[in-house]
């Protein structure tokens, strides 16, 4: 290693990997010592301790890749200093207006721009701040599509960001659940911060394995790897005709297939619209 790999207390492993095989590749890095994984465009940030870096070579993840069909390509090593991340990390979040109704906004900040509904999330290492384009299109879908007294299920909750505001808009009941188990403890913590909790029921769950109750709506803000074997069970969840499934976390290329899978399973597609790179789309039970 390089004396500032040495020196430094973390490792930060840039690699570029194509967005729709994200999931495929972090299951391949998961035999590794790794700490985290930050994802952007087309690119992972894989975080190590220093002293766990130090048989981890460009060459060794090649080798990781080399029986998948998966392009990687090593962008960049970067030694990282310790440092008080939560505070970084705060300073960086500010309030992200929605729509002209709802906006979203850390617990912390008191520069908010005035709106009907204020969101006060903390994301803390789960998804769902409103920076991302899926987050602020299924906001949108979920205020065209709430009714009052609907049944809701917020499947791959995150922050809990979708279940709060559909409790916020009416919804009777929501259930939201994270295979994550950070991810289903800071839903919990923003529910309580936005009183929604008389409404939202939040657990860590697996969607291919929790028994989907009877719903209205349906929020599933899901990789597409995801989403393609789940349509038939959101159907059976969506027990009578005119049930919605809002869907999102789809790249623009995969709209096609997604909107396939979801009619062989029972739907048909309402609305799909795009934001960058991404989809969020409407499905109405048949």
């Amino acid at each position: 290693m390089t004396s500032a790999i040495l020196e430094a207390d973390y490792v930060n492993l840039r690699l570029g990997v194509p967005e729709e095989r994200f999931d495929d590749a972090v299951g391949i890095l998961s035999s590794l010592p790794l700490l985290g994984v930050e994802e952007r465009f087309d690119e992972l940030v894989i975080s190590f301790k220093s002293a766990d870096f130090a048989e981890i070579t460009p060459e060794r993840i090649h080798i990781l890749f080399e029986s998948s069909d998966i392009p990687v390509e090593v962008l960049q090593i970067e030694p990282v200093k310790a440092q008080n991340w939560n505070v970084e990390f705060e300073k960086s979040l500010q309030p992200v207006t929605v729509s002209e109704r709802v906006v979203i906004a850390p617990s912390w900040s008191d520069d908010v721009p005035k709106a009907g509904i204020v969101l006060r999330i903390d994301p803390k290492m789960s998804f769902g701040t409103g920076y991302h384009p899926t987050t602020r299109m299924m906001c949108r879908f979920i205020e065209q599509y709430v009714r009052s007294g609907s049944r809701w299920i917020d499947a791959g909750t995150g922050t809990g960001v979708l279940a709060i505001l559909a409790a916020k808009l009416g919804a009777a009941k929501v259930l939201a659940f994270d295979n994550d188990e950070w991810a289903a403890e800071n839903c919990a913590e923003n529910i309580g911060r936005n009183s929604v909790e008389a409404v939202v029921e939040y657990m860590q769950a697996d969607i291919f394995t929790l028994e989907l109750p009877a719903a209205d709506c349906i929020a599933a803000n899901l990789y597409r790897n995801l989403l393609l074997p789940t349509f038939p069970r959101f159907r059976q969840s969506l027990d009578e005709s005119g049930g919605i499934l809002l869907v999102s976390g789809v790249l623009v290329y995969d709209r096609d297939e997604i909107c396939a899978a979801a009619e062989a399973a029972g739907f048909r597609t309402l609305a799909v619209e795009s934001e960058g790179e991404w989809i969020a789309a409407v499905f109405e039970a048949e």
